[in-house]
């Protein structure tokens, strides 16, 4: 490390620079005065500064404020070597900025022990900070990771309001992200489909698997299929898409165009309550199935039960989240307390709303707050009145391919004004933002691991993100030869949008991302495409990637 020795007395600093290059610390550099010192502090970033107290033109101690205005953040040691003895200079030493002092004649080994801590200390100091903007950068990229994702979310699980408008519900989330999903689509034959699904624990880990879920149960609904066959589906997706120790509670239901007959398969959720105009009225009916996504398709139990509920009644389902919270006496609400809740509504005629089970449990929990996802569902029966789908209108087929060159490849804007061409495409509208999303992570991966070579894995440190990102940078500024082209086809008469992506690198093998955990920081870009494209498919020895999409959002 630098040490930068201020002193008036030519033969002074001699035997400092002696004394410390005998230790070790042959990186030294000198200043005769204060207004040296402040110069050459300026151009040499010295880690620690020995400093006089009586020079002739500024003395120590108002050279000290001047140093701390130009020094950064990290901890500076500044040692005052001084032949003053008194206990007030050796105070001011201290109040004016200094870390320590040391009074002539000084005692070598003392303080060469002194400059040892504090370069210590000094290299523990610099090793934070840049620790600190290494989790900074990190912190960044996951915001915006986190960005893009609750975008993808707010646009990709989205019901119908037409039918949405049947239901009373309130959710709430622990966090940015929703382990818990409400999704409920027309049926056919003019009833209503719904599924109420709790995935395991909360956050993103949990809910990345609501897309997955919305899009197998928008596509089973248009099929007319029994609830039986729709749990089976979802179970099927959920034991191929979800880790071992991750599941999804649920209760699937069909209400039928009257509003009267209901048809439940529950799996894992707290009883769904059945209430009429008494409080004598009130019903639990208990789950009878295991979560989906933990049997496999011979053991899975399709059974379900039949619910007949009169003009007014009400069907109320709600997660644990909602239940599992405890009082002051550390007793939990359960499924009785939120029975006794609305008991106490209905002898009260007061209104049972899915925000006012919620305000009741939180004010039943000791806490201000709840611990997971919550949700409360609620349907009244009533006659269903809903108009028939109504079909996307396509315009012809179209498609728009672009070449990349290295040139263009370095060029900061280039990724959104390829994202401005593919908003041209015909019957895009409806799946914007997914496929932005899709292009935009085609496009990043053929660029950093395609074109620019580089490994994933360093990303998976905090310090690796920092490093991972400088050495995209110093790539692409020496890329020469390489290209990157990008094809966007509308497909009308199939209703879909097909993109590909085709890099100049050597290609990859990607079965290896068969194996990539929700702990990984780095493969969840293609395996985000997978959730997003009805199909994905990688040519050309892993250089080419082609997602396709359904323009349909049904």
């Amino acid at each position: 490390m630098k040490i930068l020795i201020v002193d008036d007395e030519p033969i002074n600093r001699i035997l400092l620079l002696n004394m410390l290059s005998a230790e070790g610390y042959d990186d030294c550099i000198e200043a005769e005065n204060g207004t040296q010192a402040i110069e050459k502090f300026k151009s040499e970033a010295p880690d620690l500064i020995l400093l006089d107290v009586v020079m002739p033109d500024m003395s120590g101690f108002d050279v000290v404020p001047q140093l701390r205005k130009h020094a950064s953040e990290e901890y500076l040691p500044i040692l005052f070597i001084t032949a003053l003895e008194d206990k007030a200079s050796l105070v001011k030493c201290l109040e004016v900025g200094g870390n320590d002092f040391a009074t002539k004649p000084f005692d070598k080994h003392i303080l060469v022990a002194k400059i040892r801590a504090h370069l210590k200390i000094r290299a523990l100091s610099l090793r934070i900070e840049q620790q600190n903007k290494a989790l900074l950068l990190f912190n960044q990229r996951v915001a915006r990771e986190h960005a893009i994702v609750e975008h993808i979310f707010s646009n990709a699980i989205v019901n119908d309001p037409q039918v949405l408008s049947y239901f009373d519900y309130y959710i709430k989330p622990a966090e940015s992200f929703n382990g818990d999903v409400f999704l409920c689509e027309k049926n056919p034959n003019g009833g209503i489909y719904f599924a109420v699904g709790d995935f395991t624990g909360h956050g993103l880990a949990s809910a990345v698997g609501a897309l997955p879920v919305t899009r197998a149960f928008q596509e089973i609904s248009q099929q007319g299929v029994t609830v039986s066959e729709i749990a089976r589906e979802l179970n099927s997706i959920l034991l191929k898409f979800l880790p071992h120790d991750m599941f999804m509670a649920a209760v699937i239901g069909e209400i039928d165009s009257t509003g009267s007959h209901i048809t439940l398969w529950q799996g894992g959720m707290p009883a769904v309550l059945t209430a009429g105009k008494m409080a004598s009225g009130l019903r639990q009916r208990p789950s009878r199935h295991m979560a989906l996504g933990i049997l496999d398709d011979e053991e899975f139990d399709t059974a379900c039960d039949t619910v007949h509920l009169s003009h007014g009644e009400q069907l109320i389902i709600v997660s644990d989240g909602l239940i599992e919270v405890f009082d002051s006496n550390n007793d939990m609400l359960m499924e009785d307390g939120i029975s006794d809740i609305i008991k106490d509504k209905l002898l009260n005629s007061e209104t049972i709303t899915a925000q006012s089970l919620y305000e009741k449990a939180l004010q039943f929990n000791v806490s201000d707050s709840f611990d997971d996802d919550v949700s409360a569902i609620i349907f009244s029966a009533k006659p269903i009145q809903l108009l028939p789908s109504v079909k996307n209108q396509f315009g012809l087929p179209s498609s728009h391919e672009v070449a990349l060159t290295a040139e263009l490849l370095k060029q900061p804007d280039i990724l959104q004004r390829v994202l401005q061409i593919a908003g041209q495409c015909e019957g895009v509208q409806s799946i914007r933002s997914v496929l932005y999303t899709v292009l935009s992570e085609l496009f990043n991966n053929a660029l950093e691991h395609g074109v620019l070579k580089l490994d994933s894995e360093i990303k998976s440190t905090t310090e690796g993100f920092h490093s991972y990102y400088e050495m995209r940078e110093a790539s692409l500024k020496e890329l020469s030869d390489a290209s990157i082209t990008i094809r966007i086809e509308s497909l009308p008469n199939e209703q879909k949008i097909q993109v590909s992506v085709l890099d100049s690198g050597d290609g990859f093998s990607w079965d290896s991302l068969q194996n990539v955990t929700n702990d990984e920081s780095f493969g969840r870009g293609l395996a985000m495409v997978h959730a997003l494209c009805e199909q994905v498919r990688f040519e050309e020895g892993g250089r080419k990637v082609i997602g396709t999409l359904s323009t349909n959002p049904h």
